[in-house]
């Protein structure tokens, strides 16, 4: 038997209490047939989910996935199974376009329900599967409750034509109950990386997209549950060889201080940003108190906030720990990333590329141009600070940064649950 199969086994009888569990599975990483073993013996023989599955399903190679997909979904035609929905799910995310062949059966199995990232297996659809689902959306004969359906699924296959086509349809229909069909549709646009301004569907966030990587000492802590922070893909893309300083204070104040973010200098290829160099900052204290704060920058690109400083009542945000980092352009297998889904095992310090939203999309308005903003980054909680803490957006969710290059606007924003 092998050592992967042996863990499965061993983890179904004695769950958390398997000795070393994740250093066992730590050793099974590298070792694809290995890894494969345990995810297949997992699946087919284990009630209950885990996020130990989850860790995984990360380091399982394209081919291998694609067999745990056609056996998942044998097993959700058979009966209801969290780890099949599990490993739909994290397909979905990484490895889309190996669910595409069997999208009618998604349909009609419906796995993970109503959960947020249900239609996830629609993304990057080809234009030929697209086809027969917009005519069955636009039909007069399809009751509403498949035509929500539809639209969602639709829209997550980021097709900006297909879109454009479904919108006026969607509009006569009543989306939801909770708010108007216009507020429903760009609400699931800006969920998927897209918005609508001037009566037409854009991206406000770049195709290229980078990993912000630290040394590994600096992100890292003991931790009883999620892999060793230095493990994941994501933080182990190859860099370039260009540093960036981050972290520290631009202005120190007692009461609200400006904090450094990151100095894009140069700037990354492919971000909508016309300066030589970026100097990206921010009240950090005022962010998590406010929601929102906005900065114009000079043409150095210093930043200066727009708007009166305000008097902080609660927060005691410290800044990050001055460090030197490297990006690394992403692997395909991680240019979307879901927040939840990821659960502090992945790298979530991200340049370019779609947001990880925590709640639904957010897309931010230049104050000075009106125009919606460009997404250019976004950062991650439990990161080192000053005093020997960690900074936190909002209850530990994520700060992302916008950019308006026409005013030469910065504007940031966080969520969390």
């Amino acid at each position: 038997m092998s050592k992967g199969q042996q863990l499965a086994i061993d983890f179904k009888l004695t769950e958390w209490k398997t000795p070393d569990v994740y250093n066992q599975l730590r050793g099974l990483m590298k070792d694809e047939a290995e890894i494969y073993a345990f995810c297949l013996e997992f699946l087919t023989n284990n009630e209950k989910d885990s996020t130990l599955f989850h860790s995984a399903l990360s380091y399982v190679n394209e081919e291998d996935f694609g067999q745990l997909v056609k056996i998942a979904i044998d097993i959700l035609k058979e009966k209801e199974s969290a780890v099949a929905e599990s490993v739909v799910e994290y397909a979905s995310i990484q490895l889309p376009h190996i669910l595409h062949s069997h999208i009618d059966d998604l349909i009609l199995l419906n796995p993970n329900g109503d959960s947020y990232y249900a239609d996830y297996y629609w993304r990057n659809l080809p234009g030929e599967l697209i086809a027969p689902y917009l005519e069955r959306f636009l039909s007069a004969n399809t009751d509403l409750e498949t035509k929500i359906h539809l639209f969602n699924g639709l829209v997550e296959t980021r097709d900006i034509a297909t879109i454009e086509s479904l919108i006026p349809h969607a509009l006569e229909l009543e989306l939801s109950t909770y708010v108007s069909s216009s507020d429903y549709i760009d609400g699931y646009l800006e969920g998927v990386g897209l918005c609508r301004e001037y009566g037409k569907v854009k991206r406000y966030c770049s195709d290229q997209t980078y990993h912000i990587l630290f040394e590994p000492k600096y992100l890292n802590k003991p931790s009883a549950v999620h892999l060793n922070r230095t493990d994941h893909p994501t933080r182990n893309g190859t860099p370039l060889s260009t540093t960036y300083k981050m972290g520290g204070y631009l202005t120190e104040d007692d009461n609200n201080p400006f904090m450094h973010m990151i100095t894009l200098n140069p700037i990354p290829v492919g971000l909508p940003i016309s300066l030589p160099q970026l100097v990206l900052g921010c009240h950090l204290r005022e962010l998590n108190e406010n929601g929102v704060v906005f900065y114009q920058h000079d043409e150095q690109g210093i930043p200066h906030k727009i708007g009166d400083l305000m008097k902080i009542e609660w927060v005691e945000e410290k800044a990050m720990v001055p460090t030197e980092v490297q990006i690394a352009p992403t692997d395909a297998r991680w240019v979307f990333q879901s927040w939840a889904s990821a659960n502090s095992r992945e790298n979530l310090f991200r340049i370019g590329g779609e947001p990880s939203w925590v709640q639904s999309g957010e897309v931010l308005t230049c104050p000075i141009s009106g125009e919606k903003m460009n997404f250019i980054m976004q950062l991650d909680s439990e990161i080192p600070d000053v005093e020997g803490g960690e900074v936190y957006y909002g209850s530990g969710g994520l700060c992302y940064i916008f950019w308006c290059d026409k005013t030469r606007v910065s504007g940031y924003t966080i969520q969390h649950t």
